[in-house]
Parts: C-alpha cells; structure tokens; sequence
C-alpha cells in the first residue's frame, strides 16, 4: 500500500534515465548527481528529509521507475536538468511522478530550465522552476511549502497560483551563495556509490576514464565570455552573471574525501573557465601533486578546457616548474586535454562572439605535445546563421590539417549548431527566419541534428556532411595506427570502432560499403540522401583540397 503523502520522506531526487533519450535513440551518460549532493547537504543541513531515486544508474524502465516513486516519493520531488540535450527525458520523468501521485509538488532546476523556462512551462506535470543558483531559493521554497506561506517574495522563482497559472517572481541575482567555499561537500550517503563512480559508457563519442572510480567536480561557477550559442553567453541570462571561484583549499579538502570515502582514483573538472586565473589553478594542480607525492592514486581531465587559457611558449618569463601551466598539468596527472576550438573560419568566429587566433592556437597545440600530451581532442561547431558553406568546408579543412598534417591533435568532434531557446543564437536564428515555423520545442535539442535550413546548405546535408567528415579526419586509410589509438581513447575494440563508424554514416542517410574506406568512390548514398550528392551546386563531397 503506498504511504499517505503526510508521512512521506519531505524531498526526493530523481535522476532520469538518459536512455529515455528521443525514445531510447541517440547517445547516453553516465551521470554523476554533484548538484543534487549538494542540494542534498544543504537541505539535511536545514532539517529536510531527503532521499534519491536514480533511474540512471540502475538503467530503470518507465515502469520501474513508477513502483519506485510509488513506494519511495518524498512530498516534493525534484529533478535537475544539466544537459537540455535530454529535454524528453526529463518530460517523461515528470510524467511519471505525476501519474504516481497527483498531489506531489514537483520541481525543475538545472541548465535546460534556466535558459528556456517558457519551454519548460509547457508541462503541465510541472508546478515550480528554479532558475539560476538553487541551494538557497530551494530552501525557502521547501520552508514556504512546509509552512503554506506565500511564494511571491522567492527571488527568481517560476511557479503556478492556485488557479494552475504562472506566476514569475523578478530575478535579483544569479544566487545568494556568495562564497562556495560555504557550501558543503556533495552528500552521496544514499548512492551506490561503487556502481555510480565505476560505470563506463561505450558510443558515446566521449572518450572513457582511465582509472576508476571517478567522479567529477566543480572549482568555479560562470564564465567570462559571452558565445553565442551557450546559454551562458547572453547578457542577462539566469545561469552566468559573473564567475565564482573556490579557494584551492576547499578543492584539496573535497579531493581528500572523495578518496577516503569513495575510493576515487579519477577527477572529471567540468567548469566552464577551470584555468583562469592562473595562480589559482596552479596552485589546485600544485596542491593534487602533493597528493599524489604522498601516495594519493590520482589522474585528472577536464572535457572543455579553452585552448585560449593556455600560455604560449614565449609568455612564460619563469623557469619550468615556477608558474608553468602545463607543467603543473602534467605533474598533477592530467592526462587527457579536451577543447573546444570550434571553428577554423574567422568569420564563423566573429558570428559566435569567439575570438581566436588559429595561429597561435596550432602553436599551443603543438606545446602541448611537446609537453607529452598524446590525448589531444577538440570539438567544432558547423552550421552557425550566417554560415556559408566555404566557411563550413574551411571548418573541416582546418581540423584535416591539424589532425592529420600537424597531428597535434589525435579526435576531431562536430556538433552542428543547436539555436537553443535562451541563446542569442537563437534569437539571431529567427531574426534570420532559418528555423523552420513548425519545429517543435524538442526538436531543437541533440547536437547532431541540425534544424537550421539556408539558402546555401540544409539540415540533412549538414548532417550527411558531418558524419562524413568525422570518419574521414579522424580514420583515413592511410593512418591504421590511429584508428587503434582512438579506439583504446573511446575504450571499445578496433572492430567495435569500424562497426561504429559504419553504423554513424548509415544513420546519417548514407550507405558505406567499407568502414576502413572513406575516399569517395565507395561513398555512396541511399535513396533518402541520394539526392544530395546528385546535386551540382553541393560542393565538398569530394575529399578536401590539400
């Protein structure tokens, strides 16, 4: 028999399964619940019950994760949204709380929500969104709820009257957290945190962990640039007002019981700007190789650090070792170096408000290597508006050269451009009118679709082209030893790898008669994509001009 809602646990998390994911198509993650262990230690801190429901890990059904919340739903049941990726996901989630109790008081926070909450509001299974910082406006909203009090003076909140209406209270701040160092370490006391920590992922095209358990962190919030197609980067938008930063103290302290209370032996940084300002994180790096010096068994990444933070060889006045990024990089246990270069058009960096210097960049890839890195990977947007297809092919061209003719770098990765709702790039995108009027909001997420439609080039050829050209630069024929060391970077088989790579193409509407071949004699296309490589005025089909 389920419990009355009155003696119910005060807050549950769910964590959606990403396998849900466009109905189970389409790429999975494993998803580590940093944010709601701090939203968990906080509330337990003010005195809520908590407990968790993770429909990720344990790879629930729909059913199952009904029974689940049957028995175990807390009054009030959130879910964060860190990836607007998985959007339907989280709508199916939100479904199924509902359907197993009506009376339960549901709540969406998270990046998704933050930028896009009028698409978010759409959901009728939804009654409160949480913009921006959460731990201190959750605790008023728990204590407004546990009180029956009024909601109108929650700084930033989204929530329905008792007429089902929206309500939006003005947002003053991102957040009232001002000093992170205040905030407690994430509790994962209700995780298995054996199985959470060690669970790998294959075709994901995200490279795998080298020592686990890992888990990941957080030194910094914000970011101190405003690109276009990140909901960060438009002025006024509820997830970047500034940048906060821990002290490397705090850092140290959280690595030290990450190990002791969880065995880890991985850190996955995933803050937006880790290496800025430069004392600070060579004073994180300098202190993570202490811990190794005294026995700590720890490596590091982090899956977007921007090749612009990295000081060019001639701006280094200290000897090595002093104030050497790099450097401490490598002695701390960095062992992979993931970007994101975006572009190689100048003019596509101009309409993304990124500016880059390719030169100089080619010139810190190449320190890098000289520094011993040999995982060097970066990822490159097509499609922006405005776009035209000489700066698109210029993309490819640039990431052929330095992949496959400078090899200083080993995986090249495209996205095509997403105008996700919240983003300048979005509102530049309808400005434009190359977003179709009939797209629906769920259309607009997963970064391997396109939607945008121009005079010069569609959404499918986007997509055919991308497939492509991300089996052509990173497997040419002619580089065998590549292949198997991607493969071992992606941690799957060579054979795993080729069956990937003809599987990729297919679905991107194009038949492959041979995975180990890409030149164009055996790239056909099937009667779907045909039409597209029949077309004259359609140019880079052939492989690029060296």
């Amino acid at each position: 028999m389920q419990m009355s809602i009155s003696n119910r646990t005060d807050f549950t998390f769910v964590i959606y399964n990403t396998r849900w994911h466009r109905g189970g198509e389409g790429r999975y993650w494993n998803h580590i619940p940093y944010p709601e262990g701090i939203l968990t230690a906080v509330l337990r801190k003010n005195g809520f019950t908590v407990n968790h429901i993770d429909a990720n890990t344990n790879n629930m059904t729909e059913d199952e994760l009904y029974n689940e919340l049957k028995e175990k739903a807390g009054k009030v049941v959130g879910v964060s949204a860190l990836s607007v990726e998985y959007r339907d996901s989280v709508h199916k989630t939100l479904e199924i709380i509902k359907r197993a109790d009506k009376n339960i008081k549901t709540i969406l926070g998270g990046v998704y929500p933050s930028i896009s909450p009028e698409v978010a509001k759409e959901d009728n299974n939804l009654d409160f969104v949480v913009v921006s910082e959460g731990e201190e406006r959750l605790i008023k909203l728990m204590n407004a709820i546990k009180n029956k009090s009024t909601f109108k003076y929650i700084d930033g909140l989204h929530y329905r009257d008792e007429n089902r209406e929206w309500k939006h209270n003005p947002r003053k701040s991102i957040g009232n957290v001002k000093n992170l160092d205040d905030l407690p370490f994430p509790d994962y006391s209700d995780y298995d945190t054996k199985k959470l920590f060690s669970w790998s992922q294959k075709y994901t095209q995200n490279f795998q962990f080298r020592q686990l358990p890992m888990t990941i962190m957080m030194t910094s919030r914000g970011c101190v640039y405003k690109c276009t197609y990140c909901g960060a980067g438009k002025d006024g938008n509820p997830i970047n007002d500034g940048i906060k930063r821990r002290t490397p103290g705090s850092i140290i302290e959280e690595i030290k019981s990450l190990v002791k209370n969880h065995g880890v032996r991985e850190i996955i940084f995933v803050d937006d700007s880790l290496l800025l300002p430069r004392d600070r994180i060579i004073d994180i790096l300098k202190g993570i190789t202490k811990l190794r010096e005294e026995g700590y068994d720890l490596v590091w990444k982090s899956n977007n650090l921007d090749l612009r933070h990295i000081p060019l060889p001639h701006t280094i006045k200290e000897k090595k070792g002093k104030d050497d990024l790099l450097f401490w990089m490598k002695e701390s246990g960095c062992y992979q170096i993931s970007i994101s270069l975006e572009s190689g058009s100048p003019e596509t960096f101009k309409r993304m408000k990124r500016p880059t210097n390719l030169e100089h960049a080619v010139i810190r890839l190449q320190e890098m290597r000289n520094y011993g890195f040999d995982e060097i990977a970066s990822n490159f947007i097509i499609g922006m508006p405005g776009d035209t297809w000489n700066d698109i092919l210029t993309t490819f061209e640039f990431a052929d050269k330095i992949t496959n003719r400078d090899q200083v770098l080993d995986y090249s990765l495209f996205s095509i451009a997403t105008p996700l709702p919240g983003t300048e790039m979005y509102e530049t995108a309808k400005e434009m009118e190359v977003i179709p009027k009939d797209l629906k909001p769920e259309d607009f997420y997963g970064f391997g679709k396109g939607v945008i439609n121009t005079d010069e080039w569609s959404a499918v050829e986007l997509q055919i082209k991308r497939a492509y050209e991300w089996d052509r630069i990173n497997f040419p024929p002619n580089r065998p030893e590549h292949h198997e060391k991607i493969a071992k970077m992606l941690g799957i088989t060579l054979e795993e790898l080729k069956i990937w790579r003809k599987e990729t193409r297919q679905n991107a509407g194009v038949d492959v008669k041979s995975a180990d071949k890409t030149d164009v004699q055996v790239f056909g296309a099937d009667e779907r994509s045909k039409k597209f490589f029949d077309k004259e005025e359609l140019p880079g089909l052939e492989p690029l001009r060296h």
